[in-house]
């Protein structure tokens, strides 16, 4: 169901989405400013989330993530939940922009306040992904993977959420991962994007690390904890590589 973006009427389906949980006739028109001020035309409640009877894209606990449309483009578009503890999504927009300038992350379009307009992924998460894919593929994908954690390490921004990597990471059909959400991220503490994500991936007990063995093979356990630690002491492109080599997806 695709909404226009109006001042003539309140909608109570979008007034649910922008609102939410707690719907206001001021918050509504507030939201509905703020929005035409980004040139948001059209917002579409469509996606594998349910919330209440309304089809969204993503729910978290700071957002909720729907398909907004901007010059009749197709966008991702996050809004801040009323009862986020965070004042303004200033913040996670500027670390997406920040990894972006690495080629990190969707691109980032425009922001506010309450809203960050950005790239739409098409894409699945880690587990619905590696049951339809091979070989090869996982190959390339996992080293994308790492080595876009590891440029976030590179900078100092730590994305916070690396170690869950189910609810963070996209994959489009051709096989591009792409690192989302933002909103725990910070310039301010130690960085431990690809430490945590490859202890996800091949040191941890869970499906995602036993379908990486069932199509790659295992690797040696007691050497791959030996080169993390060597990366945690000294990071650099030496000690990644080095992890990349004892995983064979080099």
């Amino acid at each position: 169901m695709k909404i226009k973006i109006t001042n003539n009427e309140f909608i109570p389906e979008l007034a649910f989405v922008l609102c939410y949980p707690y719907v206001s006739e001021e918050e509504y028109w507030a939201r509905i400013k703020e929005l035409q001020s980004l040139n948001i035309e059209e917002i579409e409640l469509d996606g594998p989330i349910k919330l209440g009877s309304i089809n969204v894209v993503g729910k978290g606990y700071r957002g909720i993530i729907v398909k907004a449309y901007h010059s009749g483009k197709l966008y991702a578009l996050k809004i801040r939940r009323v009862d986020c503890e965070k004042e303004s999504l200033k913040d996670e927009a500027l670390y997406n922009k920040i990894a972006n300038g690495i080629d990190v992350g969707p691109l980032l379009f425009k922001y506010s306040r309450n809203f960050i307009l950005r790239e739409f992924i098409d894409g699945a998460n880690l587990v619905q992904w590696l049951k339809k894919s091979k070989g090869d593929t996982i190959k390339h994908t996992l080293k994308d993977m790492l080595f876009q954690a590891f440029k976030l390490d590179m900078i100092g921004l730590d994305h916070g959420e690396l170690a869950r990597p189910v609810k963070h990471i996209l994959i489009t059909k051709n096989g591009k991962p792409f690192i989302i959400d933002f909103e725990s991220a910070s310039l301010k503490r130690r960085v431990h994007n690809l430490t945590s994500l490859t202890q996800y991936l091949f040191l941890r007990d869970n499906i995602v690390r036993k379908r990486i063995e069932e199509e790659l093979g295992k690797w040696d356990r007691s050497q791959l904890i030996l080169a993390l630690r060597s990366y945690k002491r000294t990071p650099s492109l030496r000690t990644f590589r080095n992890m990349l080599r004892i995983l064979r997806i080099d």
